[in-house]
């Protein structure tokens, strides 16, 4: 009788009877049929087949599909991400290997229909594996590698909701007020400890200054431990905070830009098509004074 690693009962629900395995139906089987039910969704998207194992995997939940980006490219490094998190937490050194084929070949079956969904070229799945599963499975990797990472460089400069392209003036600015924290801190009575601790914020917001585009979960990071750190120094917590506000008032002001400039680059929307008219009951129809006259023309010899 065969058994499954603790690893795969962990990740499936097995059902057995008889001393042999047994389908849902209850009718004794050959192949092991296993449901994921440790996922937040149970649901099944597709069954793979390797050998004598027929297993069910859910490598992608509901909600996890509903949050995936609308736009194409987007949709499929994100949803790539998820099913491969998800493959290789299931897969280990003490799963058997057909387990392990079985939900690497689930994992290319449902990235690669995602592709052919999204218009993602040269990612394709060979059901025949003429050169083994495991040269197939490689040299799919390989494709989606690389597909994943055309899409990440061409998508680095694009507008995220959570960053902003600063102006050089700004950058000017906000280096000035840097600089000027940076003056308070060192005349400060501060101990050796914590001003270490200031700099180490700074640098990090120096660092971030230099993005193309300027995040606001590093920064906002950066801002808030020295507003703290500072808040305790007596001596400087007031121009310290000051300069503080002046960066972020700088940073707000620069996204309020960019999103009206956005808005006024905006394609304008479509206008909706005008509805059929259809003639009133009891109304004919009449030809239009143009076909008539070609009507009448017709009947003239010459």
């Amino acid at each position: 009788m065969q058994r499954l690693t603790s690893n795969e009962l962990t990740h499936g629900r097995v059902q057995e009877a008889g001393g042999q395995f047994r389908s849902q139906a209850n009718q004794p089987a050959t192949a092991i049929q296993i449901e994921i039910v440790n996922f937040r969704s149970p649901k099944l998207i597709a069954t793979t087949h390797l050998g004598h194992l027929t297993m069910n995997f859910a490598l992608i939940s509901e909600e996890e599909y509903s949050s995936l980006p609308a736009d194409d490219e987007r949709c499929f490094v994100e949803f790539e991400r998820i099913c491969q998190s998800n493959m290789l937490r299931m897969i280990n050194s003490e799963t058997r290997a057909e387990f392990n084929d079985s939900v690497r070949e689930q994992y290319m079956v449902a990235v690669a229909a995602v592709a052919q969904e999204c218009r993602i070229p040269n990612i394709g799945y060979d059901a025949h594996f003429e050169n083994g599963f495991s040269a197939e499975f490689a040299r799919f990797s390989l494709k989606v590698q690389g597909e994943v990472a055309r899409i990440r460089i061409r998508q680095r400069g694009e507008r995220h909701p959570y960053s902003v392209l600063l102006t050089g003036t700004t950058r000017t600015k906000i280096e000035h007020y840097v600089g000027r924290i940076r003056d308070l801190v060192d005349k400060s009575e501060m101990d050796a400890e914590r001003k270490k601790r200031l700099w180490d914020k700074l640098d990090q917001l120096t660092a971030a200054l230099g993005d193309q585009r300027l995040s606001f979960a590093k920064t906002m990071a950066c801002l808030s431990a020295i507003i703290v750190t500072i808040a305790a120094a007596t001596t400087i917590a007031a121009e310290g905070q000051a300069a503080v506000t002046q960066i972020m008032a700088l940073i707000g002001h620069d996204k309020e830009s960019e999103e009206r400039a956005q808005k006024r680059l905006a394609p304008p929307p479509k206008a909706l098509a005008a509805p059929a008219t259809s003639p009133q009951p009891g109304v004919r129809s009449t030809p239009s004074s143009r076909n008539r006259r070609s009507d009448l023309d017709d009947d003239i010899p010459f």
